[in-house]
């Protein structure tokens, strides 16, 4: 029985490393380590079956009622990362991005990795970190699909 438990461990270890690796490329990575657990952030992470629906490995969101300090830290990651991108798209307003749209590298064959930016009203802001076999046509479907 105590080997069973190891190895169910093991494997568990294993499964949650391919995704915590996921994003250690990216700067934003540590946007969702730091603020991920503060008060007034909420974060989602999904993973495995619950996004296999939309052919993603992974999704993580950061929603700021009020982005505030973190802001600037936002905003010099998404540069940094921004650099790698192999699409940019952005909303400027005011010397200031209002939302961004950018399409990673791939970090494994077939695994398109993408991060989506936008600030709202009253000062919200929402960070998503996806990645998995969906294309930005895919992506943009998702996102602009009607709800019934």
């Amino acid at each position: 029985m105590n080997k069973m438990i190891r190895i169910t461990l093991t494997i568990l270890l294993l499964s949650l490393s391919g995704h915590i690796m996921a994003q250690q490329d990216l700067k934003i990575a540590s946007v969702f380590q730091k603020y991920g657990k503060q008060k007034g952030v909420t974060m989602v992470e999904l993973s495995n079956e619950l996004v296999d629906i939309y052919e993603m490995k992974l999704y993580k969101s950061l929603s700021f009622k009020d982005v505030g300090n973190a802001l600037p830290d936002i905003l010099n990651c998404l540069e940094e990362d921004r650099k790698k991108a192999k699409k940019v798209k952005e909303v400027v307003s005011e010397g200031k991005i209002q939302s961004g749209y950018y399409q990673l590298p791939q970090a494994k064959e077939d695994i398109n990795r993408f991060i989506l930016f936008k600030t709202g009203k009253k000062g919200s802001a929402t960070l998503i970190y996806l990645e998995g076999a969906l294309d930005a046509d895919d992506l943009v479907t998702l996102l602009f699909m009607k709800k019934d």
